[in-house]
């Protein structure tokens, strides 16, 4: 028997998982820009929203990650 995927890949999980690494590229870019220009605190704070942009493209490799890993409990 076949295993059902928890999510689809459609159109639409793929353009915003693009729009999402594309954000990422953008906040990383401008949290360098505020970093090298001396505003600690701003850049840091651009600088985790990436992440968080980038967890958000991953968000399918994350679940899959934690379902095997609540699998083999």
């Amino acid at each position: 028997m076949k295993r059902k995927k928890s999510h689809e890949r459609s159109m639409g999980t793929m353009i915003s998982t693009v729009c999402f690494f594309l954000m990422a590229l953008f906040l990383f870019l401008q949290a360098a820009d505020f970093l090298d220009a001396g505003y600690r605190l701003r850049g840091t704070v651009i600088g985790i929203c990436a992440l968080c942009c980038v967890a958000g493209g991953m968000r399918f490799v994350i679940h899959d990650v934690i379902t095997k890993i609540r699998v083999k409990k």
